[in-house]
């Protein structure tokens, strides 16, 4: 019997708190420790994974890893997108990588991703797959978002045809279970009445408190890079509002989009709310930090709401999806800063944050469910959902469901029904391409959006980047 050959993985980011402790580093010595033949052949990181101490700061993952598979170290600091691909292509002749783990800044994703998809190098990619520097304000940044990603679906497609390679982002709420169960109950109505959606309201609570000083502090999951908390922090709840729609489109065509509120952090922290809590932690006040901070710091949002109108092809409005995502708000944090965490060496993600969201669901008259969670980021997560449906369509007009530690307690995958998959294409803006039945999409290969008349041009549409009414940033 032929032994399979040794998977060479070069592992983008992975002196970080997220994939040295939490994540990938670990996912791969469970890998090694089920016999699976997989070595870490490199790490690509600012970081030297190889400095002292890193048990003491809760990194023994790594520190096996670096035991176990001896990986080379590349320092990308400094280096330009084209210097950084020549190194990378001298350690790819050295060490030829079959899988490429991409857990950097976001921001600097896409210069990984071009090189590992004009290799044809297999990559899995943490979220959000592309992302710009300053996005939060600067317009250019924000439409260099959709161009990157444009740019990176041809690039993919014109791979297939020489070595064909996957790109893949993790999107664990698509194999939960609890989420996969709310998918199916809306199926069943679509598929037996064709009643779309009508509306989506999700109220999203992180309740991440940090102490103004904490926000010029480590990478501030993102802030620092002038992105906030649209990119980062509602990735996986955007891609459920879009997998959701495309479970029921009933007549919808196109979309309207409109950002009736935005707070920046600036704003946020001229308010006695971003000391209140750092007072009663002993911490004291602050005073006014924000000439301490970068202005793209200042300039990033962390609170928000957008509207997302439905429309037909004769521009009637069919529903409403909201999605509120909010911060500041309750946190169950006990401490204040410790000297490792002015170090910079600690996240401050995980301290006190809670996992708390409410999503109401409507399809018209027939069925309306409610999926909500209120839990400490760390412990066990709990979501219950509550279906009601219209009694002459069922005999079940009304269910409850909880699950119980739902996120590790989860045992599906995706794709194990054809109605609730993963394959929501997120580039293609035209909504019946998206559930599709649109004939100019359908017969064609392109990747882009069939038609500008696919998305609505409407004047009071406000992209998110725009300076809301007031606002001093």
């Amino acid at each position: 019997m032929n032994r399979p050959n040794t998977v060479n993985v070069l592992l983008v980011g992975g002196c970080g708190h997220w994939a040295a402790k939490e994540n990938h580093v670990p996912a791969l010595l469970e890998l090694k420790a089920q016999r699976f033949p997989v070595r870490v052949g490199a790490i690509c990181d600012h970081r030297d994974p190889y400095r002292e101490n890193l048990t003491e700061l809760g990194m023994a993952p790594l520190a096996e890893l670096l035991r176990v598979d001896r990986p080379k170290w590349l320092d990308p600091a400094g280096l330009s997108a084209d210097a950084l691909h020549r190194a990378l292509d001298d350690l790819h002749s050295e060490e030829p990588f079959d899988a490429l783990v991409i857990a950097c800044d976001p921001v600097h994703h896409v210069v990984y991703l071009q090189w590992a998809v004009d290799r044809g190098v297999h990559t899995l990619c943490d979220k959000p797959v592309v992302c710009a520097a300053n996005a939060s304000f600067d317009p250019a940044a924000a439409l260099s978002i959709q161009h990157d990603f444009d740019a990176l679906l041809r690039n993919l497609a014109r791979q297939q045809e020489k070595r064909p390679c996957h790109l893949v982002v993790p999107l664990r709420r698509r194999a939960n279970d609890a989420y996969l169960t709310a998918a199916q109950e809306i199926s069943d109505v679509y598929d037996s009445h064709k009643q779309g959606l009508t509306s989506i309201n999700l109220v999203k609570n992180a309740g991440m408190y940090r102490l103004p000083a904490e926000y010029g502090l480590g990478d501030a999951h993102g802030y620092r890079s002038g992105v906030g908390s649209l990119a980062f922090s509602s990735y996986h709840f955007i891609d459920v509002i879009a997998w959701y729609l495309s479970l029921a489109l009933g007549q919808a065509t196109q979309l309207v989009l409109t950002n009736p509120y935005l707070r920046r952090l600036g704003d946020y922290l001229q308010t006695a709310e971003a000391g209140a809590l750092g007072r009663i932690l002993g911490e004291g006040p602050d005073g006014d930090v924000r000439g301490e901070l970068p202005y793209q710091v200042l300039r990033a949002e962390v609170d928000f709401v957008f509207h997302a109108e439905l429309l037909d092809e004769d521009q009637r409005k069919l529903g409403l999806i909201t999605y509120s995502c909010f911060n500041n708000t309750y946190s169950h944090r006990t401490s204040g800063m410790s000297e490792i965490d002015r170090a910079g060496l600690v996240p401050f993600r995980e301290k006190g944050r809670m996992s708390q969201f409410v999503m109401d669901i409507n399809q018209g008259s027939l069925q309306h469910v409610v999926m909500s969670k209120n839990d400490v980021v760390g412990e066990d997560y709990r979501i219950a959902i509550r279906r009601r449906r219209n009694p002459r369509i069922t005999d079940e007009p009304s269910r409850d469901w909880l699950f119980e530690d739902a996120h590790a307690g989860s045992q599906l995958t995706p794709g194990t029904s054809p109605r609730v998959s993963s394959s929501w294409p997120p580039a293609k803006r035209c909504l019946r391409r998206w559930a599709g039945d649109c004939p100019s999409c359908t017969t064609s290969s392109s990747p882009m959006p069939c038609s500008p008349a696919s998305t609505s041009s409407s004047p009071t549409a406000s992209p998110a980047y725009e300076r809301p009414e007031g606002s001093s940033g």
